[in-house]
C-alpha cells in the first residue's frame, strides 16, 4: 500500500519512499492554483482544465463535489474507490476493479474512481491512462489542500494507504472497507449482502465486515 500524508507528515513519508524504492508522493496542489486553471475553488466539479468534459476526458472535484457525488448515488450501493497513477499496487489493480464495476452495474453498483494524483499537472495522463487501462472506471481527480480533510470526509480511521475502497449502502451509509490490493472474491463479498438489502430496499442486518 501507499500512503497519502497531510502536508505535515509529508517529509517522513517522502523519505522512507526514497529508501524503499516506493512511489513517491506527489506535491499536492493549493486549492486556489488550481481553481486559476480551471477548476472550481469549493464546492463543485467542472471537467478537466476548461468546460469541455468530451475534450479533457477527465472531472476535477474538490472534497464537498465528492460528497456531492455520494449524494447523487442514494438509492444504489455505491463503491467508492482510491487511486493514484504514482502508486504501483493501485495500477496493477486497476483491470480487477475495472471488470468488477462493469459486471456488477446492472445488479446496482456503482462503483466511484477517484485519483488522487495531481488534476494541474497529471489530468490529461489519468484519463489516457484509464482509457487504456480501465475504461469503465469513472475518470474524477480529487482535489484537496490537506489530506485530513479528505480523510475526515470519507473515513477518520482511514489512515490514508491506498488503494483503498470503501462501500456505502442504497441508503448513504458507510457500510465496509478494503485497504490495499484486493481479489475479486473479496469484492463480492464486501457488497453482496449491500445489493441484496438494495433490491429488497431494507437496511442491511450488520455492516459488511472490513479488512482493516
Amino acid at each position: 500500500m501507499t500512503r497519502v500524508g497531510s502536508r505535515a507528515r509529508m517529509g517522513p513519508l517522502l523519505a522512507l519512499a526514497g529508501l524503499l524504492g516506493a512511489a513517491t508522493l506527489p506535491a499536492l496542489p493549493t486549492p486556489a492554483a488550481v481553481a486559476g486553471a480551471g477548476e472550481p475553488a469549493s464546492g463543485g466539479a467542472v471537467a478537466g482544465r476548461g468546460a469541455d468534459a468530451g475534450k479533457a476526458g477527465f472531472q476535477v472535484v474538490d472534497v464537498e463535489g465528492l460528497k456531492s457525488l455520494l449524494r447523487r448515488q442514494r438509492g444504489r450501493v455505491v463503491l467508492l474507490h482510491f487511486w493514484a497513477s504514482w502508486c504501483y499496487p493501485c495500477l496493477q489493480e486497476l483491470p480487477l476493479i475495472d471488470k468488477f464495476a462493469h459486471d456488477l452495474r446492472p445488479r446496482g453498483l456503482e462503483l466511484l474512481s477517484i485519483s488522487l494524483d495531481d488534476p494541474a499537472r497529471m489530468g490529461p495522463r489519468v484519463a489516457a491512462l484509464l482509457r487504456k487501462t480501465a475504461p469503465h472506471l469513472t475518470p474524477n481527480i480529487v482535489q484537496f489542500g490537506d489530506a485530513d480533510e479528505l480523510i475526515g470526509a470519507v473515513d477518520p480511521r482511514w489512515a490514508g494507504a491506498i488503494p483503498a475502497l470503501f462501500a456505502y449502502d442504497h441508503r448513504g451509509q458507510l457500510r465496509g472497507n478494503l485497504l490495499g490490493t484486493t481479489s475479486r472474491a473479496e469484492l463480492d463479498a464486501l457488497v453482496a449482502g449491500l445489493l441484496k438489502a438494495a433490491a429488497a430496499d431494507v437496511a442491511p442486518a450488520a455492516p459488511e465486515s472490513a479488512r482493516k
